[in-house]
C-alpha cells in the first residue's frame, strides 16, 4: 500500500480492504477490467461502494493503471423480488461482479445470479463484511462456489467445496 496515496478521506483500514480486494482480483484469471459494483440500500455500504469505485477507477484493471466500473447496483436487503437488482448487474456483462454489504440480501442476489445468468460466484469478489459461513451454508455451496475475497482479518479466502478457505 506504500505507493498508493490515500485518496479517501474516510477511513484508511477500509481503504487498505479495498486495496486487497483490487490487488486479488488483479491477479485473478482471466483478467479483469470492467466490473459491477454491488451493495446493499444502507447508507455507510453505498458510500463504500463509491469509494470502491473511485480505487478501482485509478488503481484497478489488469495493469494497475484503472479499470472501468460499469455500474454501481444498490439492492434493498428486504425487497421481496430482487429481479430488477439481477438485471442491472446482468445487462453489462460485466468481467467481475464486486460486492458489500449485509448478507441478508447478497445470499438472495447470488442465488439468482447462479440460476438466471451467466455470471457466476468464480466472477464474485467480496469485501469482508459478506465473508459468512454461515451464509455460504445456507445458500448452498454451489451458489457460491469459487467466491473470492477478503476475511476481517485482511487474508484472502475462496470458497472451495462449499467451506470459505483462507488461502
Amino acid at each position: 500500500m506504500n505507493s498508493v496515496q490515500h485518496i479517501l478521506n474516510d477511513d484508511v483500514l477500509l481503504e487498505e480492504e479495498m486495496m486487497q480486494l483490487i490487488h486479488l482480483i488483479q491477479h485473478s484469471q482471466p483478467k479483469v477490467h470492467d466490473i459491477v459494483i454491488g451493495c446493499s440500500r444502507q447508507d455507510a455500504f453505498i458510500h463504500a461502494a463509491y469509494q470502491f469505485k473511485v480505487l478501482w477507477e485509478q488503481y484497478g484493471g489488469p495493469f494497475g493503471d484503472g479499470g472501468h466500473v460499469l455500474d454501481v447496483v444498490d439492492w434493498n436487503s428486504r425487497s421481496k423480488s430482487f429481479n430488477k437488482y439481477i438485471r442491472r448487474i446482468e445487462r453489462h456483462a460485466p468481467d467481475a461482479f464486486v460486492a458489500l454489504g449485509s448478507t441478508e440480501g447478497f445470499e438472495q442476489v447470488m442465488r439468482r445470479l447462479h440460476r438466471v445468468t451467466e455470471i457466476k460466484a468464480h466472477q464474485t469478489f467480496v469485501m469482508s463484511t459478506l465473508a459468512s459461513q454461515t451464509m455460504i451454508t445456507s445458500g448452498g455451496m454451489f451458489v457460491f462456489e469459487g467466491m473470492r475475497g477478503i476475511t476481517k482479518f485482511g487474508h484472502n479466502f475462496v470458497v472451495a467445496h462449499g467451506v470459505l478457505t483462507v488461502v
